[in-house]
């Protein structure tokens, strides 16, 4: 499937090209194209030759809008195009200073404005069983300089970022960047009890504890001359830390029952979606630990700071569902390229997962209900729980004042004092108030 990317480029203002992405073209565009913005701007419009080849887009006015470049960066003007130019889902009533990331939408053609290093579509995966790091943006750009440059190096790593950012993605292309020969293995921490986690790190010998019927070597001796991954290291129970840390720290190995040390050579990186730092403030991680651990840090971005690679995303994760060649509907696109994606790349792939079996063959992936409900289950995965109703002093004096001020009406006393009305009627109860005599005639 060939999404070609247009790219039109501003002053830059930190070595970076501004650009203008067209992330999901119409059927028949041509390969990924750039284009520098003149001095007096360009016409955005059906029609207009601002690339190799015009603007097709039917809902798209002939004179739609501009972008100029003004002293505060690129301007967006609309030009009275009757169906609007949208930002950010927004009606754009006059212009506006764009800002990267920014979404607009004039018809049916949906544009990024966004700062580029590279192709676009650059870093897109060609081997589903070789997972690539995905992305053109800054943050993504980042995230690679620092594989580059430690994997050369021993050194632990600690992996942190929200989840779905691709921590082990990140892992895996540090494993095959380092040039070491061993396989590369993970461990969820979070995911075994404390026993069998040091059973399934350190190995045991048979006899060990009940059911050790056979002696297990354990992960830290099968990632002999590899890479073993510590996923969600921030669940690794206390009890088991020290042990951990005398490994990092001599290289051998003790399996559980045993009495004899093994040397291992393994590189170890330790992902977590929670800042270790904060723990180790928290008492729930050893700073020593975390100190052997952080010889080198990567932290992963969420999706909402590098949008501009959704579409590229998108592209990879339907080539995987096995549905590459399938366009969306500019309402999909839009709809994709905004939202917030509290669950980040797993997130977007549910999102076309559901898109991919919801859209009936052969029509392109479109918002479809189901896709609308999958896209609100995410959303509200993201809102952080409200916060909590101040609960007044609930005194005999206070309660007084409240079934007073609420006519005795126990549905809004409680819901005013941040109390269930079972819990109000047992403070009522207890204080000897009965909400009746207050309850206006």
């Amino acid at each position: 499937m060939a999404w070609p990317v247009r790219v039109a480029q501003t002053h830059p203002a930190d070595g970076r090209a501004p650009a203008l992405l067209l992330p999901f073209p119409w059927p028949g565009n041509g390969p990924a194209q750039r284009s520098p913005i003149p001095r007096d701007g360009f016409l955005l419009g059906r029609g207009e030759v601002v690339f190799e080849a015009p603007f097709v887009d039917p809902a798209m006015a002939p004179r739609h809008a501009e972008v100029r470049l003004e002293a505060a960066g690129a301007v967006v003007h609309d030009l009275g195009s009757g169906s609007g130019t949208y930002v950010n889902g927004a009606a754009l009533i006059s212009s506006r200073v764009l800002a990267g990331g920014d979404v607009l939408r004039l018809g049916d053609t949906v544009l990024v404005y966004t700062c580029m290093e590279r192709d676009p579509s650059a870093g897109v995966e060609r081997n589903p069983a070789e997972p690539e790091l995905i992305g053109a943006t800054a943050s993504i750009e980042a995230v690679r300089r620092s594989i580059e440059a430690v994997a050369p190096y021993p050194c632990t790593v600690v992996i942190t970022g929200e989840t779905g950012t691709g921590k082990e993605i990140v892992a895996r292309t540090l494993h095959r960047r380092s040039g070491r020969s061993g396989p590369f293995l993970a461990v969820n921490c979070g995911g075994l009890a404390e026993g069998l986690l040091a059973s399934e790190l350190f190995g045991h010998v048979r006899g060990a504890f009940t059911g050790a019927v056979a002696e297990q070597q354990g992960l830290f001796r099968a990632a002999q001359g590899g890479t073993l991954l510590l996923d969600e290291a921030g669940d690794i129970p206390l009890a088991l830390q020290p042990t951990l840390l005398r490994i990092l720290e001599t290289w051998e190995v003790r399996p559980v029952g045993s009495s004899r040390n093994a040397p291992v050579d393994v590189r170890v990186i330790a992902a977590s979606n929670q800042e270790l730092v904060a723990l180790v403030k928290q008492g729930r991680f050893r700073a020593d630990l975390y100190g052997r651990l952080a010889q080198w840090i990567i932290r992963t971005p969420p999706l909402h700071d590098h949008r501009e690679d959704i579409p590229a995303l998108s592209r990879a994760l339907l080539c995987r569902l096995g549905a590459g060649e399938r366009s969306l509907t500019p309402d999909l696109e839009e709809a994709l390229l905004l939202h917030p994606w509290p669950l980040n790349v797993r997130g977007l792939s549910n999102v076309l997962s559901i898109a991919s079996i919801a859209t009936p063959p052969g029509e392109p992936l479109g918002l479809v209900p189901e896709v609308r409900d999958a896209l609100q289950d995410n959303h509200v995965e993201s809102m952080p729980p409200p916060p909590e109703t101040p609960v007044v002093e609930l005194d005999r004096a206070h309660l007084e004042e409240l079934l007073r001020r609420f006519g005795g009406r126990v549905a809004e006393t409680a819901r005013h004092a941040g109390v269930s009305r079972p819990r109000l009627y047992r403070l009522l109860w207890a204080a000897g108030l009965d909400p009746a005599e207050f309850r206006r005639r």
